[in-house]
């Protein structure tokens, strides 16, 4: 088995094998620890798509509403649309209505197709009247997938 692949954790530029205490590339310290938590947060600007979406994930499981924030602006401007819709996923999982705006922006017809439907099932989840009225914005979606959903969800 190989070496795994580390990451400085501010500038996650890839580090070589070895036991650096600073990252060649930014200086920044690889020794001081982090919690688990805080880890999570940063990992979710992760240029790999595949720890960010992780990150968000775990991150939904977890239950912690101070995730809130970092995933709506991870929902809402991650360039990669596999990790904005596991953002969305834990926005849903935490039923935060902090979460109804960033999600009501994203059913729009601009977002991808997995996104906006995840958006539905997480403003369902949160059953509110203002994700109701949300949902009722997506009746008109072009995805006859997302109409569908959307008129599902907004049912009390």
């Amino acid at each position: 088995m190989g070496e795994l692949t580390r990451f400085c954790p501010e500038c996650w530029a890839e580090l070589p094998a070895g036991e650096e205490t600073l990252c060649p590339t930014c200086g920044a310290s690889l020794a001081e620890e982090r919690d688990f938590f805080e880890k999570l947060l940063r990992a979710l600007r992760h240029p790999e798509r595949t720890r960010a979406a992780t990150a968000a994930t775990i991150l939904g499981q977890l239950g912690d509403l101070r995730a809130v924030p970092a995933l709506i602006e991870t929902a809402l401007h991650a360039r990669d649309f596999g990790v904005q819709e596991a953002a969305v996923r834990s926005l849903g999982r935490l039923r935060d209505p902090r979460a109804i705006p960033a999600l009501a922006v994203l059913l729009r017809w601009e977002s991808p197709l997995p996104v906006r439907l995840a958006a539905v099932e997480a403003l369902r989840a949160l059953d509110d009247p203002i994700a109701r009225e949300a949902l009722r914005s997506a009746w008109n979606d072009p995805s006859e997938a997302v109409r569908r959903a959307a008129r599902e969800a907004a049912e009390p």
